[in-house]
């Protein structure tokens, strides 16, 4: 049945459709408590196997809302009087790739800020001669390094997209799995087929023009900031304020997402 679909793919590829990917985020956000441990949905749009864009599923459909807003079709009294508008992410990051220049275009949300930022693509990958079957594919190895983490990663050369998630790309086909070698980042293919809706090709916020040029290293500085004292950001900015009804100069507050010590990206990117 793969084979098959594998021929008809390659045809498909060939005449430029549009793809959509879902997969599944495993995390572990706190490198000191093994129950801690959380789920996303991520979707990976590729455009005539060129460009591709990279978000939350949450970050997507709040973003369109955001756009509904913008243009009338969802007044604020109807965004505000049902919850069915609002959805959460814990990545406020939008990725658009560029298969043919290998750079990447990463737009990012921190504290009161959004940026925008640029990428290229240096992972070295080593191929390795492992082979399994993933979520229905026929898959081969690979290994690489990068922001200070380790990672074994699972292409399909039946799907021949050169992308993955986030900013794992560059093999000979699809990445259907991918995580860090202590298993505290896994993302995981759970759909994969031919897309006809609309591609966001950017954040509804950077259509407004309301995003900050910066280099890797300041969002890199900036995030670990906010990550580490997210109160003492917003006081530095706004002045002392309390929350839940105790000063944001308070200590507990100060620490209140000690949890929060294990990104994705251990350190900046190269």
């Amino acid at each position: 049945m793969h084979l098959l679909f594998a021929i008809f793919l390659f045809f498909a590829v060939d005449s430029t459709p549009n793809f959509q990917v879902r997969y599944k985020l495993v995390y572990q956000p706190d490198s000191t408590n093994l129950n801690n441990i959380k789920e996303e949905a991520f979707l990976l749009s590729i455009k005539e196997n060129k460009q591709s864009y990279f978000c939350s599923e949450g970050f997507w459909k709040a973003d369109s809302i955001q756009g509904l807003r913008r243009t009338g079709l969802l007044s604020a009294a109807e965004y505000m009087g049902d919850p069915k508008y609002r959805f959460r992410t814990a990545f406020d990051k939008f990725i658009a790739k560029s298969l043919e220049t290998r750079e990447s275009r990463i737009f990012e949300k921190i504290s009161f800020d959004q940026f925008e930022f640029s990428v290229p693509n240096h992972l070295k990958w080593e191929m390795g001669m492992e082979e399994d079957t993933i979520a229905g594919y026929a898959c081969v190895k690979a290994t690489t390094s990068f922001a200070g983490r380790d990672y074994v990663a699972w292409f399909a050369p039946e799907l021949p997209i050169p992308d993955g998630p986030y900013l794992f790309w560059g093999l000979p086909g699809l990445i259907v799995k991918i995580g860090d070698t202590r298993n505290q980042y896994v993302f995981t293919l759970e759909r994969f087929g031919a897309y006809t809706g609309v591609i966001k090709e950017w954040p509804e916020y950077a259509s407004r023009r309301k995003v900050k040029e910066a280099s890797a290293q300041k969002i890199y500085e900036y995030r670990e900031e906010v990550r580490k004292d997210p109160f003492g950001v917003i006081e530095r900015r706004l002045g002392p304020s309390t929350f839940n009804g105790v000063p944001t100069s308070d200590p507990s507050i100060k620490n209140s997402k000690a949890w929060n010590n294990n990104p994705l990206e251990l350190k900046l990117i190269e």
